[in-house]
């Protein structure tokens, strides 16, 4: 069973190979077979509703057409006719199964649990059905049960392969790396040509951040199974981490060829390709998204037509927005093209940026994403829709194709912003920085992160007054910058990125310089066109470019990288000697 790890770049581990028919082997001529069957099992049911082999073939007969809840009706009636039947009990299960997989796979997991829950009571002591439960478990993100499920099946056989696997994948799920492994391992002992355990075993060094380990890895499970798109797929990922995008994209698409329409798959090549900058393939394979089941937004249902570029003359277009806050931002880069090619633009976004967009977008009708949808929309009289990250299909299809312009795209309020600024100025003469040290992102967040400590050589130069942009309860660090070097970094009380996207905006307007690592921050800053240095881990998102020192979404950014990963070092060296010129050149 695929298990989707929580990995925003769509790492898959692996679970069961559940027993049941590949889609693709289906030919014509079987097709055929079947409905004479099926034919032949309705004529003997007409006439005798009760047979149980007839009620058994014809539930094989769905079964192999992937009508499963059908096929599990008409199992449940032969076995109830004839309890005693051991193949009845056993295609019952088998569909059971696979009807909980196609669940699970859609996301619809209390109906995968349901289904997996009534397996168990005709075979309550099967430890591979255990395990099987507990992967459905692990893809339902409820761990410690499957944790517990795996337990169970272990202590009904420890020698059960899937069982030690599934704990693995429990482990794996509480971020208990060092015991996932081990389990993994011990999998792999039992039968070295159980490749699933070899993938979750790379997905779990994957984790860890051990990139040469993961590799070897799936290299491995390969070399047990050639044909394991996962497999593949999860080696693209890493190698796209340790920044080989040839090898990445040559994996990828090895996956892509074992299983055409395997979505992750796509979508992870599409980040590959857009680090690469090849844009144009890039943006075609990034629509396979929304095929994925662990993409943060949902498809918003709209009854206009999809915008495929054509002309926007005269037309009203609605563009709705996807992903975190931060990609908000920045896909609104796009927004003032097609204001310029001649559309009305409708643009339903997140509540906050409401007002920001109305500023900056002349004529443009913002309203807040809600269900039902704001009824203005309807009354705008749309010709096309599109989603906002769908965009550079149009106008980002190459390197030159992104803006020059340094004065950014958005703007904050005009007042609100000289009331900050007289607030800051209150501090003294020197630049105003504001300077932003964590991530809140959920599964590299760590990495993006740099810890206070790091920066308090840079805090001590002379000729500048900092201000702090993280935003949470940061009292305790700013105290610690304190203690170690005297420096006071200003906490703007009257502002909350959280409550107000209006009063964010206007901060970072009103400041000189930003200095952030990688969060949405230096998208604020750098949609405002905003001097902006960005702390950039080794391992970045595909939106920076691979070796890059400038951003192509915002060209007041500039980019200070790691060299080697988690040595932050260097780049800090780097930036502070920037500030102090920078410091010196406005003295």
């Amino acid at each position: 069973m695929n298990t989707p790890s929580d990995s925003s770049e769509g790492m898959v581990i692996l679970g069961a190979e559940n027993d049941v028919p590949d889609e693709t082997s289906q030919v014509s001529e079987l097709d055929e077979r079947l409905d004479e069957a099926e034919v032949l099992a309705r004529k003997i049911l007409a006439t005798q509703p009760e047979n149980p082999d007839a009620l058994n073939g014809l539930g094989l007969i769905h079964h192999q057409q992937f009508r499963y809840e059908e096929a599990i009706a008409l199992f449940e009636q032969a076995y109830a006719i004839d309890p005693a039947r051991g193949d009845f009990v056993e295609n019952l299960v088998l569909s059971l199964e696979a009807a909980a997989k196609t669940y699970a796979d859609g996301g619809l997991f209390e109906d995968a649990i349901s289904l997996m829950e009534r397996a168990l009571t005709l075979r309550s002591n099967d430890a591979v059905l255990v395990a099987r439960m507990s992967f459905v478990l692990t893809l339902a993100k409820l761990y410690g049960q499957a944790l517990a499920a795996s337990d169970r099946a272990i202590s009904l056989d420890q020698s059960a392969v899937e069982a030690h696997d599934a704990r693995g994948l429990a482990l794996l799920g509480l971020k208990k790396y060092d015991h996932a492994i081990t389990c993994f391992e011990l999998a792999i002992n039992l039968n070295p040509d159980y490749a699933t355990a070899r993938v979750n075993l790379g997905s779990a060094y994957h984790a860890k951040r051990d990139f040469n380990r993961a590799i070897a890895s799936f290299d491995e499970a390969i070399s047990t199974d050639a044909g394991n798109a996962q497999a593949y797929n999860n080696l693209g990922i890493a190698l796209a981490d340790m920044l080989n995008l040839v090898e990445s994209e040559s994996a990828l698409r090895q996956s892509i060829l074992i299983e055409p329409d395997y979505a992750e798959a796509h979508f992870n090549l599409s980040r590959t390709l857009l680090m690469a900058e090849k844009f144009e393939e890039g943006w075609i394979e990034n629509e396979w998204r929304w095929l994925c089941s662990d993409f943060p937004s949902t498809w918003r249902e709209f009854p206009y037509p999809m915008w495929q570029g054509e002309s926007l003359e005269g037309k009203t277009l609605l563009v709705w927005s996807e992903q975190g806050i931060g990609d908000e931002i920045m896909f609104a880069n796009m927004l003032p093209d097609i204001v310029d090619a001649g559309a009305t633009l409708v643009m339903e976004c997140n509540g906050r940026l409401v007002p920001i967009f109305t500023r900056s977008l002349g004529g443009c009708l913002a309203v807040a994403r809600t269900d039902p949808p704001d009824p203005r929309i309807e009354a705008a009289g749309i010709d096309y829709q599109i989603s906002i990250g769908s965009l550079g299909l149009v106008y980002r299809n190459s390197v030159e194709a992104f803006p020059k312009n340094i004065g950014g795209y958005l703007k904050a309020d005009e007042a609100l912003t000289e009331r900050i600024r007289e607030r800051y100025d209150a501090l003294g003469d020197g630049l105003k920085v504001g300077i932003c040290w964590r991530s809140g992102n959920p599964i590299v967040g760590h990495e993006r992160s740099a810890a206070l400590e790091l920066w308090d050589g840079l805090l001590s130069l002379p000729g500048a007054k900092f201000i702090n942009l993280q935003y949470g309860d940061v009292a305790d660090e700013l105290a610690g910058v304190k203690a170690r070097t005297g420096v006071d970094i200003y906490q703007d009380k009257n502002v909350d990125p959280f409550s107000s996207a209006e009063d964010w905006f206007a901060q970072i307007a009103a400041l000189d310089h930003v200095i952030s690592v990688d969060n949405s921050t230096i998208q604020v800053s750098g949609s405002q066109g905003v001097q902006t240095w960005t702390l950039l881990s080794y391992s970045p998102e595909w939106r920076f470019g691979i070796d890059r020192w400038d951003h192509l979404w915002h060209p007041s950014i500039r980019v200070f990288r790691q060299r080697e990963t988690g040595d932050w070092h260097p780049p800090f060296a780097e930036v502070t000697m920037a500030l102090e010129s920078q410091i010196d050149h406005a003295g």
